[in-house]
């Protein structure tokens, strides 16, 4: 995982990106990240995720993510911002422990399946910029885990 500063970000924007390889076809794993009703099976903070508009993901709709994270919990409204079919999907968020998130999963083909990436940005805003260090140790582990999981959850299917 990488926590960079890049040109023309506020130093206080922190981005995170971790990525892992899973042996199965671009569409399978595109698929199941851009299902936005699945992150409960894979993630750790969220508990529960309600889309708001029925059908497969595309740009913006809305849905709310319910979590859990360092013993809040969280109803966080997200907007999907940008979706291209088995390449990228995006989506925004103004509230939770980040009050301004952006989340982008990527997938890309490489020898024997896909390489998924997942890149979040954000600002911590209360008693989490009081906490930023905590923070991003929270999430480097967070997203590890949560890639390893999509990864044998995937490959376990197949």
């Amino acid at each position: 995982m990488k926590t960079v500063v890049e040109g023309g970000k506020r130093p206080d924007m922190l981005r995170s990106e971790e990525s892992v390889e899973i042996n199965r076809p671009v569409e399978e794993v595109f698929s199941y990240v851009s299902t936005v009703e699945s992150q409960p099976e894979w993630a750790t903070p969220p508990i529960e995720v309600r889309k708001d508009t029925p059908g497969p993901p595309k740009e913006g709709d809305t849905f709310t993510s319910v979590s859990k994270f360092l013993g809040r919990r969280f109803e966080t409204p997200y907007q999907i911002t940008s979706i291209e079919p088995n390449r990228q999907f995006s989506y925004h968020a103004t509230g939770g422990p980040l009050p301004d998130q952006r989340w982008t999963f990527a997938c890309e083909e490489v020898s024997g399946g896909t390489r998924c990436t997942m890149v979040v940005e954000g600002e911590p805003g209360g008693f989490f910029r009081l906490a930023e260090p905590l923070i991003e140790r929270a999430l480097r582990r967070q997203f590890r885990a949560d890639l390893g999981t999509i990864k044998d959850m995937l490959e376990t299917r197949g």
